[in-house]
């Protein structure tokens, strides 16, 4: 059983579900472009849908660059070194999601944790150029006031 991970200083909680079939010879980064389906729930893996690839109703998984702020900083950090193919659950603190004022658009009231189910199914496109920013540069601008180490936690 693969424990569960937890970047220290940020509450998010991080599950290996499947490992991508096969090697995984690239790691998702700053700057990729992911396609991922996903599963979104208030509170817990038992809680409501409020949002999902499936009822974007494309048909196709969603798009979005990785460490950009397209999607909430708690998905954006649990889906660094990720391989095509890997499924991941992020257990994500209201600071990593909609904090203390919560979502109108997905009706989520402040200050509540947040639940998604990740597969990535593509990395689309590998920036290029300057795209070697770290996590901790993301979470605190590198100052090291937060460290993102992963550390096994007992669940």
């Amino acid at each position: 059983k693969e424990p569960q991970l937890s970047q220290k200083g940020t509450g998010l909680v991080i599950k290996k579900v499947s490992p991508p079939g096969g090697i995984c010879g690239i790691k998702s980064r700053r700057g990729d472009v992911l396609e991922i389906n996903y599963e979104a729930r208030v509170a817990s893996p038992g809680g409501p849908i409020y949002d999902s690839s499936e009822q974007r109703g494309t048909g196709q998984p969603y798009q979005f660059v990785l460490g950009n702020g397209d999607v909430i900083k708690g998905v954006d950090l649990g889906l660094f070194d990720m391989c095509p193919g890997e499924v991941r659950e992020l257990d994500i603190p209201s600071a990593l999601g909609y904090g203390r004022k919560g979502s109108i658009l997905f009706d989520i009231p402040g200050d509540v944790r947040l639940w998604w189910k990740v597969e990535l199914v593509r990395l689309n496109f590998v920036g290029e150029g300057n795209n070697a920013k770290t996590r901790e540069e993301l979470y605190d601008g590198g100052s090291g006031e937060n460290s993102l180490d992963f550390v096994e936690i007992d669940k």
